[in-house]
């Protein structure tokens, strides 16, 4: 990993992608994101319908979320040697997360998609599909950032291995809200109506990632070598808290039952 001060807040440059890694993580990364693809097809081809695969393309448009959290979370990924997909904010994003976002974010609506037709989602499959995400979320990233795949860099307090606790709930409600919204959609979309699954998705992820991560966006934007420890420590607990309020809060507003009326 490359020798840098991650105390500093602004986004450390220059910094050399080491190069087995990225080729290992993207690797893995496509198998699962194969996996999925295929599972996706199948479902499609079963259903004769063309949702799964909305849900994958969707999945691929919500990349555009990565550098925008990345810029307001304090994360880069190295540019030098990158296996460069999209560069916006002047964060440039590589392939391995392209390949991740497929299953990231396809994966739970997919595993889901008879509940999602069925209509027998309730809150408790949720919180419980909440804590997966987050226990997944803790686990899938902690090799890649040990390798310095990707850098997560300013103070973040309460970190879990390599990666800063806020980040796991702020990417779980970004994950959560997506799949709520396509469930509360499903009985109203109808024929070509159907694709708006595809804009749905990154705009839910946007909406869970940013309803959390306000707090820790701005404290992260201001110098952290002189800001108060206690101020973004606040902000972290209050970003964590957020991610499961939003969640809560949607599915009250889409009248989601406690748990199985069997």
């Amino acid at each position: 990993m490359n020798e840098i001060d991650l105390v500093y807040t602004q986004a450390p440059t220059g910094l050399i992608m080491p190069a087995m890694p990225q080729l290992i993580t993207t690797s893995v990364y496509g198998i699962a994101a194969l996996i999925f693809v295929i599972f996706a097809i199948r479902l499609a081809i079963k259903q004769k319908s063309a949702i799964p695969i909305y849900l994958l393309i969707g999945s691929m448009l919500t990349l555009y979320l990565e550098p925008v959290v990345d810029l307001l979370g304090n994360a880069v990924h190295p540019q030098i040697g990158q296996f460069n997909v999209i560069t916006t904010n002047g964060h440039p994003v590589p392939l391995a997360v392209l390949i991740g976002y497929i299953w990231y974010f396809a994966a739970l609506p997919l595993l889901c998609y008879q509940k999602i037709l069925d209509q027998s989602l309730n809150q408790h499959f949720v919180w419980k599909s909440f804590a997966g995400v987050i226990i997944s979320a803790a686990l899938v990233e902690q090799i890649p950032l040990y390798f310095g795949v990707w850098v997560y860099y300013g103070y973040q307090p309460f970190k879990i291995g390599f990666m800063p606790s806020w980040w796991f709930f702020a990417n779980t409600a970004a994950v959560i809200l997506p799949f709520l919204s396509i469930y509360a959609l499903m009985p109203k979309l109808r024929g070509a109506q159907q694709i708006i699954i595809c804009f749905i998705m990154p705009c839910a992820a946007f909406m869970g990632h940013a309803g959390a991560g306000w707090p820790m966006y701005n404290a992260l934007g201001t110098d952290t070598e002189t800001t108060s420890s206690t101020l973004i420590q606040f902000a972290s607990i209050a970003s964590s808290l957020f991610a499961i309020l939003i969640v809560w809060t949607y599915m009250q507003m889409i009248n989601l039952p406690k748990s199985s009326k069997n």
